[in-house]
């Protein structure tokens, strides 16, 4: 009798990435609770150290101990790479060293980086993998180096640590820093060498690998996909939407920012609007300085960056097209249109599954966390779940006033904004294939979500 085999069975992409999260954040965890990484010498409460590797791998930024104060190199060091995996994706990660040492992909383990790449098919993906993991490191070391030039005269040897741990967190959008070391983050208002450095990583990282890809490629094909245009040009409108809302603050309440001259105040204001997308890094607490600000910051926040990168938020190509299926709706028009491209419909269901499944957790979140902690201002825990949510690390202080149960609450906040929240729902199906598979936008492929 011919001996059958069995297919192999597909991975679940979602499935794969988030266990493989928590794998990082559960060794991430036991690594910083040792008393080898904390500067005290002594064991650091397995809440906080889960909350601190939580935050990291998921490029958060919400820390509930400080990050120079409290945890000693070896520490940073862990942080450091809690980030770099968090930011690529740790599938992407183990891929590109298999291919650094010559090692064989095989179709299972391609499907799974199409998975966290949001790109489908087995074509490309290796090239593309390479080409990803090239720029990171280039972007990431540029960045270093040019900060080191201010960093090192300042902070010696450490000073090369510093720029390095800073390139790869703003790269990552994760907001993690060591500069709780004198004035702080905020004594470099004025050194446009390190925040500009800083704006640009987290800016080139949070549009995404695809887009990357597509304007590197631009000179060789004179092609712009779709998706690359709704990243740059709403990218750009939601940074001035910020950028004015943010700088009116500064303006309008002189007294938190008299000492600051009008250079300074733009400056700021340029680089709260890029961060607030996903990055979480603050030179002023211009974002804090009253409820308008904070509204702001929460709307900038939800959105967040691109498909595919390293930051968060429900991306502005579902905010596109949502946008789109209102102006449909208002024209009476049967389909939703970008830029002369019919949207298909399972693109419009999903954006809509994306929006309503993110504001339905941020209410319960909201919810367990206010029932609580009653006696904190209702903006501030919104604030922070948010922030959580969308993997920015904006924080009003609230993580480390609140009990044990709300912080486990913000953890897997930002582990749900990491995977996202549809990805998260496709964990606990079955890992067969199917549905509508028909290409909308002829000559791209959009990603949402």
């Amino acid at each position: 009798m011919p001996i059958i085999k069995k297919k192999a069975k597909q991975p679940n992409p979602a499935r794969t990435l988030t266990l493989s999260l928590l794998a990082v954040i559960c060794t991430g965890t036991v690594l910083l609770c040792l008393p080898c990484s904390s500067k005290s010498g002594q064991w650091t409460d397995i809440v906080d150290c889960f909350f601190t590797a939580t935050s990291a791998t998921s490029t958060t930024g919400i820390t509930v101990v400080e990050t120079f104060a409290h945890w000693n190199i070896f520490g940073q060091i862990v942080l450091l790479f809690m980030m770099q995996i968090g930011g690529l994706g740790l599938v992407i990660i183990l891929t590109f060293f298999n291919y650094a040492l010559g090692r064989k992909m095989g179709i299972m383990k391609a499907n799974a980086i199409a998975g966290e790449l949001s790109v489908t098919g087995f074509v490309g993906v290796k090239r593309l993998f390479i080409r990803i993991g090239t720029y990171t490191l280039i972007m990431e070391l540029v960045g270093a180096a040019i900060m080191c030039f201010t960093l090192v005269p300042q902070y010696g040897g450490y000073g090369i640590f510093m720029a390095v741990f800073t390139s790869v967190s703003a790269f990552c959008n994760a907001g993690l820093d060591l500069f709780g070391i004198g004035d702080g983050f905020s004594g470099y208002s004025s050194t446009p060498q390190v925040h500009m450095v800083i704006a640009a990583l987290v800016f080139i990282g949070g549009i995404g690998f695809v887009v990357w890809d597509n304007v590197r490629n631009y000179f060789k094909t004179k092609r712009i996909l779709m998706h690359t245009k709704l990243v740059l040009i709403y990218s750009g409108a939601l940074f001035a939407i910020g950028f004015f809302a943010y700088f009116l603050v500064t303006m309008l309440h002189g007294e938190k920012f008299g000492g600051m001259s009008i250079p300074d105040k733009l400056l700021c204001s340029a680089f709260t609007s890029v961060s607030a997308r996903s990055a979480g890094f603050n030179i002023m607490d211009i974002g804090l300085a009253n409820d308008f600000s904070k509204l702001v910051t929460i709307g900038l926040m939800f959105i967040g960056s691109g498909p595919a990168s390293t930051g968060g938020g429900i991306r502005v190509t579902t905010l596109a097209i949502l946008l789109a299926t209102v102006a449909a709706s208002i024209r009476g028009r049967d389909d939703a249109r970008l830029y002369g491209h019919r949207v298909h419909k399972r693109l419009v269901y999903k954006a809509i599954t994306v929006l309503m499944l993110s504001v339905g957790f941020i209410i319960i979140c909201f919810a367990i966390i206010y029932l609580l902690n009653p006696e904190l201002p209702e903006v501030d825990i919104l604030y922070e779940i948010i922030s959580a949510f969308t993997t920015t690390g904006f924080s009003t202080g609230l993580s480390s006033k609140v009990d044990t149960v709300s912080k486990l609450m913000l953890c897997f906040a930002m582990l749900v904004g990491r995977v996202g929240p549809v990805s998260l729902l496709l964990t606990f199906t079955s890992d067969k294939g199917g549905g509508d598979k028909d290409k909308i936008l002829p000559d791209c492929e959009l990603l949402i979500g």
